[in-house]
């Protein structure tokens, strides 16, 4: 906005930092939020919506407060933009007043994850220029760079090459040699150095699709998980694309870059040039709309810059997303593509142009009562085509299959969504690697009482069944097999959830709790479908009866959904 509307006097906070106090003072406000888990707002927020339910707040609280909320969110998910629409809501409760309509940005749209809310804060803006009785100018304009740093060259003549290499510790040492950060608590910016100590393929060898089962010693780590948590894993860019970046930006992979004033906070005060490329940049990341207007500034030949000036324009949103969201290009493909621009980069603001790495979130598939110091995951490696001549890759799932047994990786475990009772069913519906959750419930509450079900799907009984052995052992657990294409006509959990509908009615009845996990883009939503179905055939309810009975479900968190 400072960038955009530099005739405006702009106070940015995260919302846990400001009191409804100084909300009060202000006469302006905009709000800008995810929605995380199953419809929680995100952990900066928290303590900020806790103030807003409050029940000493009256309808006249904010009666002096013009407002307006920005949602970022992803339509694939059933909770879209929850907490933007719930947070529009309670202000107006409060006596705020909108100043424009609720913007609701989406990560599926067609032309970008950005295109809505770029549109949004235009017509936004305008409203804000008709409410202060001016005229508002959008005009993008260079800030100072965020962070300031040195960039020192190597001194010394004829320094032998080094390569990037994975630290790989003697298996009988790990223990030893993973007590560095033993005395602080593991988290976002003090992840732990694991070992990598199992990478198990659980795909037949024929098959298409690599998953594997990667198992991570943590010993001292104090890491604590039970079912349903997450571990976040920082990846690391290949060598090949750290030499890359070197030679498009021109640096000396072995000098030494060093902050003078403040920095993020998961980066040390002083680093070689190789461990920022190689740690900490994304530089194999899509460029976001902002790269473009940073680098716009630098290109000088006409051609580039006329380019550059169609890419961030409104009018030319379809041609930027056809160059860099469908083909999927990087910031590194991107600068190759343009020379002048990466000729004339000024390296002050290389934290502003290129993202920082951030860790990939996935479900622990293992159970800390029966693992004790490990941890497990179940991961796809992602590789695929576009237009483009090189293969797409998942950064963080094809570092973890490269790497040597015993490698380091940082991690730190988080609380998922997930809320397992155990005095009740739990109806578990979890397609491919979406069963990694399940599979930690199951470990962790095998041969008990509770009634266990599993709607597990994949494409083979012989290719991608990734547990069959391991879970035919277990008595409490009745597993419902979905494969697609073992016969003429496709078979998904859908099916099997209507065609099984008097025992997941059954459960139901008995208070079980339906969990889905697994692919956001239809599955989901058939899965709801399928379960409407079930309770118009075996509850005897209407089709909208059965609509707000699931509904109900869902606000009784008695459905529950972790998609991705």
């Amino acid at each position: 906005i400072n960038a955009e509307y530099g005739d405006l006097d702009v106070r940015f906070s995260e919302m846990n930092q400001i009191s409804l106090q100084q909300l009060q003072d202000h006469r302006i406000a905009l709000f800008v939020c995810s929605t995380t888990g199953d419809g929680e707002e995100p952990k900066n927020m928290k303590l900020f919506w806790r103030q807003l339910l409050s029940r000493q707040l009256s309808q006249q609280t904010f009666s002096d407060l013009s407002f307006s909320v920005l949602g970022l969110g992803d339509s694939s998910y059933a909770k879209f933009n929850y907490v933007a629409k719930r947070l529009f809501r309670r202000l107006q409760g409060l006596g705020g007043t909108p100043l424009y309509t609720l913007g609701l940005s989406d990560e599926q749209h067609p032309e970008g994850s950005d295109y809505q809310s770029y549109v949004w804060m235009g017509e936004l803006f305008d409203k804000l220029g008709q409410h202060l009785q001016r005229q508002l100018t959008r005009t993008y304009r260079m800030l100072p760079p965020r962070y300031t740093f040195t960039i020192n060259k190597c001194q010394g003549e004829g320094k032998d090459e080094v390569e990037t290499k994975n630290e790989v510790v003697a298996l009988e040492d790990s223990n030893k040699a993973m007590t560095d950060n033993e005395d602080t608590v593991t988290s976002k910016d003090n992840p732990f150095n694991s070992v990598v100590v199992g990478k198990r393929r659980l795909t037949s060898t024929e098959h298409f699709q690599d998953v594997r089962l990667v198992e991570f010693d943590i010993t001292g780590s104090g890491i604590q998980y039970k079912p349903g948590d997450v571990v976040w894993i920082y990846p690391r860019n290949s060598d090949e694309d750290v030499q890359e970046a070197a030679n498009l930006l021109n640096l000396d992979l072995d000098s030494t870059l060093e902050f003078t004033s403040s920095r993020p906070a998961q980066l040390p005060k002083s680093l070689t040039v190789r461990d920022l490329l190689s740690e900490h940049l994304d530089i194999a990341s899509i460029p976001s709309r902002l790269f473009f207007e940073i680098c716009a500034n630098f290109a000088v030949d006409e051609l580039e810059k006329e380019k550059f000036d169609e890419f961030i324009s409104l009018l030319g949103r379809e041609e930027l997303y056809s160059y860099v969201s469908r083909p999927r290009r990087t910031i590194l493909e991107v600068l190759g593509d343009f020379h002048s621009v990466r000729a004339n980069l000024d390296m002050r603001y290389l934290f502003d142009f290129i993202p920082l790495i951030r860790p990939r979130g996935f479900s622990i598939a293992s159970a800390q009562c029966v693992h004790q110091d490990r941890l497990e995951i179940c991961m796809a490696v992602v590789r695929f085509r576009t237009i483009m001549k090189k293969e797409r890759i998942g950064l963080c799932s094809n570092y973890l299959a490269k790497l040597p047994l015993n490698s380091r990786v940082k991690l730190f475990a988080e609380p998922g969504s997930f809320k397992f009772p155990t005095d009740r069913p739990i109806i578990m519906v979890g397609p491919g690697t979406g069963c990694a959750p399940f599979r930690s419930l199951i470990q962790s509450r095998a041969n008990t009482a509770q009634q266990l079900i599993l709607f597990f799907g994949c494409r083979g009984e012989h290719s991608d069944y990734f547990f069959k052995t391991e879970w035919e052992e277990i008595t409490n657990l009745h597993v419902i097999t979905a494969f697609s294409r073992d016969q003429d006509r496709k078979i998904y959990v859908q099916h099997r959830i209507v065609e099984h509908g008097a025992l997941v009615w059954g459960a139901l009845e008995q208070g079980a709790v339906f969990c889905v996990a697994g692919n956001s883009k239809n599955m989901p939503f058939q899965v709801k479908d399928a379960l409407i179905r079930v309770s118009c055939d075996h509850g005897k309810l209407s089709q909208s009866e059965s609509e707000k009975y699931v509904e109900l479900l869902v606000r009784n968190r008695l459905y529950q959904t972790e998609t991705w």
